[in-house]
Formats: structure tokens, C-alpha cells, sequence
């Protein structure tokens, strides 16, 4: 087995030399095998070891053993105690999410390349039972990866049988966890009352499903790579991410497609779905994301991100403004053009300060070129501006009026007619 072993784990690591290992140890078999194989292999490695305190005098002999066992083994252990109460809800994911995020800390304070965890063959299996049940997807049932982040699963090519047996020859001492027997837990509920009768189909059944399982971890490899070819056509913005209708419409099966890019997101591929066949403007939301529809494209953005634009008011004193965008006031001369960018206004119109903001709902104004009065929601319309290029439009106004809907169109109420009397306003 040791020979194995060493063969599995030198295909697996990809570090240049003398990778800095931190070794995940329970007191049970797996995990001590794990570490007596490290060490007899000849792997420089450090142990952690988390109590829960969940089984009362339980809980502190396992700690007492690991740290036999790492004072046996000549390694450091770094311990530490997260306790959960007996009552509480989801115990085992509690104990998952507290154990993983401790060796965050951990990895992040020490250094570590790699943090190997004890999960081995029999764990694949009944994690893919588990997912079965829970009606998981490609990559759910591809169950327990070899390698994922910082985490690193040697094990996954051995039995329990195989563990057990090398964990006698070497009279390795370790300690069995009492609630293992209980099938209030899901897993354990596979273990004891499914895997028996599904590993006793034929002697193949075993190594059949797991080579079914790195199948399955292909596929959704393959899916992968075809979901980052599809966002290449997905570009950055200052709004969020432009994903073009073009890059999408006609994917098939259109709806799993639509689960493999937005599920990341938060998205129900549904939602999506409807929304690809709504008009522009419409939008759906997810608990982290908004997605909104313009005509020839969608906008992804992150709820943390975005903000109520609506409410961003600035005063605009005589002498321009710099934030959030820059505004010059100057007197022009002879030979100064309007442009979109630079407009003409009468002076002696303003009153001080002017308001830079948002458009309201409500608001017109009296575009140059055009005969009496517009809304700017009309105005837009027309522009064939995108909801988010609506949203992002500023406005500089007086308290009653809209003088300029800045880089579009000057309010002509505003037009200077006499040089000696003009300000000119531009976009610097």
C-alpha cells in the first residue's frame, strides 16, 4: 500500500520541491493512516485537529490521541476547539464550514501549499449517493475531487478495508466516533442501510461506479471549458458585465446552458430564460446579482455593487465641479463651437449653484433643434439609449429646470445670443 501510495501522491502534487503540508486529523483510522503514511513515505507535514466538543469526554480523547500521535510521529499539531451545541441544526455542515475556514487561517498564516484531508473511496460512494438523492447536477455528481483549491484528497484511491487493514499491521492506535452509527445523519444513513446491498451486486459494482464518477468529473471538465469559451464574448463594463444576446440565443439545450453560466450567480436558468424573451428594460434579480435586459445584450451586476443612482445629487458651484465627472466653466471666445461636449448657456438664466443629478421621473426640457417641450424619458426613447445608459445620464440642472442633459442636447431656454453674456460649460 505504501508504494501505491507514494506512486498516487507524487502524480498528484504539481509542487517544484519540499511542499509545505498541513495534514487534517480527526483520531479516527482514515486520518491517522493518512498521517503515518505521510511519515513513512518520508513527507515533512504539520496536523490539525478541531474539537466540537459534541461528545463530551469523547471529543477530549480524541484530541488526546492526535497529539499521542503527533508527538509519536515527531510533527507539530495545531488544535483548536469550535464548540457546537448537541441541539443544534445541521451539525455536520457546521462542523464542515468552522473546519475548512480554520484551515484558511491557517494556510494563510503558516504558509501551507496543500491541506490533505483522510476522504478515501467508500466517502466517494456515499457522497454520490448523497447527491443522487438531493437530485444534484453533472458537477454535484462528480463527487469528491482528487484536488480542489488548497484541499488535497490522496486517499481517494483506497478503501476502508485497505485502511483499516494497514492501520493493524502497524498497531495504529485510533478512536471511533459513537455517532458514525447513528443514521439520523444522511451519510451515515447510505452507509449502513444502502451501500451494502448496492456493493453486493457483483465484486465490480465498487470500482464500476467510481470510474462512472471520473466520467462524470470529465464531463463536467468538458462543460467547463465550453462555459469560458462562451463568457470570451462577454465583455467588462462600467455597469457590470455585457454578456451580447448573440454569444447565447442559440444554445442548446438552451436551459442547461443557461443553469451552467448564471447558476454561478445565483440564477434560476428559468428566470433567465423568460427574461432573454422579454423586452428591453425588464430585469431579474437573484440574492446576489441583477440581470437586465437592453436590446442587444444583458447586464450582469453584483447587488453589493450597484447603488440607487437616483439619490446621487451634486452642487455645482460657479467655478465647475470636479467629481463625478468634470465640469469647466470658462468665458468662451470667438472661435469657441458647441459640441455635444461643450454647450453655450446665457449667464444672466443661471442662478447659483446648479444641480448635478440623476433623471426623475416627471422631467423635461426644451431640446435645441426641436419644437416646444420633451420628456426625457421620450428624449431617450429616441436617443435608443439602453436602460443602463439611462439610468447613468447626468443632468445638470437649476432648482426648477433641466438646462443640459450633458453630451446630448442643450434646454434652448438656456442658448446664449450675445458673447459678451455667455458662459461656456464643458466636458473636460
Amino acid at each position: 500500500m505504501e508504494q501505491k501510495f507514494k506512486q498516487h501522491i507524487e502524480s498528484i502534487l504539481n509542487f517544484t520541491s519540499n511542499p509545505k503540508i498541513m495534514v487534517a486529523v480527526s483520531g479516527g483510522v482514515d486520518s491517522v493512516v493518512l498521517a503515518h503514511l505521510l511519515s513513512k513515505c518520508g513527507y515533512a507535514f504539520d496536523m490539525a485537529h478541531v474539537n466540537y466538543k459534541l461528545r463530551g469526554a469523547d471529543s477530549d480523547l480524541d484530541e488526546s490521541l492526535v497529539k499521542e500521535t503527533a508527538r509519536a510521529l515527531g510533527v507539530r499539531l495545531h488544535t483548536v476547539t469550535r464548540a457546537i451545541p448537541q441541539d443544534a441544526s445541521g451539525i455536520q455542515e457546521k462542523a464542515r464550514n468552522l473546519r475548512y475556514a480554520w484551515f484558511e487561517e491557517l494556510v494563510s498564516e503558516y504558509q501551507y501549499d496543500a491541506v490533505f484531508t483522510a476522504h478515501h473511496a467508500d466517502d466517494q460512494l456515499e457522497t454520490l449517493f448523497m447527491r443522487l438523492s438531493r437530485g444534484s447536477g453533472v458537477e454535484g455528481l462528480g463527487g469528491i475531487r482528487v484536488k480542489n483549491g488548497f484541499l488535497i484528497r490522496p486517499l481517494l484511491p483506497f478503501f476502508k478495508e485497505e485502511l483499516v487493514t494497514y492501520a493493524q499491521s502497524y498497531k495504529l492506535n485510533w478512536r471511533e466516533d459513537s455517532s458514525n452509527d447513528s443514521s439520523k445523519y444522511l451519510r451515515n444513513a447510505i452507509r449502513h442501510n444502502v451501500m451494502p446491498s448496492f456493493l453486493g451486486v457483483s465484486p465490480q459494482t465498487a470500482a464500476n461506479t467510481l470510474t462512472s464518477v471520473e466520467h462524470l468529473q470529465e464531463a463536467f471538465d468538458a462543460i467547463s471549458a465550453q462555459v469560458n469559451t462562451i463568457k470570451k464574448a462577454w465583455e467588462n463594463a462600467p455597469d457590470g458585465i455585457k454578456i451580447p444576446l448573440i454569444s447565447i440565443e442559440d444554445l442548446y439545450p438552451k436551459r442547461f446552458w443557461l443553469h451552467q453560466l448564471f447558476s454561478t450567480y445565483s440564477f434560476d436558468a428559468v428566470e433567465v430564460e423568460k427574461l432573454l424573451d422579454a423586452h428591453a428594460g425588464k430585469k431579474c434579480s437573484s440574492a446576489t446579482h441583477e440581470l437586465l435586459r437592453e436590446r442587444d445584450h444583458l447586464v450582469l451586476s453584483s447587488q453589493s455593487s450597484r447603488k440607487d443612482v437616483s439619490e446621487e445629487v451634486y452642487v455645482v458651484p460657479e467655478n465647475g465641479i470636479e467629481f463625478p465627472l468634470k465640469l469647466e466653466f470658462s468665458t468662451p471666445n470667438a472661435a469657441t463651437k458647441t459640441t455635444v461636449n461643450c454647450v453655450l448657456v446665457d449667464v444672466s438664466k443661471l442662478t447659483f449653484p446648479l444641480i448635478l443629478r440623476r433623471w426623475n421621473k416627471g422631467d423635461l426640457f426644451y431640446p435645441t433643434g426641436m419644437k416646444g417641450k420633451k420628456k426625457i424619458s421620450k428624449f431617450f426613447k429616441d436617443e435608443k439609449m439602453s436602460a443602463s445608459a439611462k439610468k447613468n445620464q447626468w443632468l445638470l440642472c437649476d432648482e426648477k429646470n433641466v438646462i443640459w442633459v450633458i453630451g446630448k442636447r442643450l434646454d434652448r431656454r438656456y442658448l446664449a445670443d450675445d458673447l459678451s453674456n455667455t458662459l461656456q460649460i464643458k466636458i473636460v
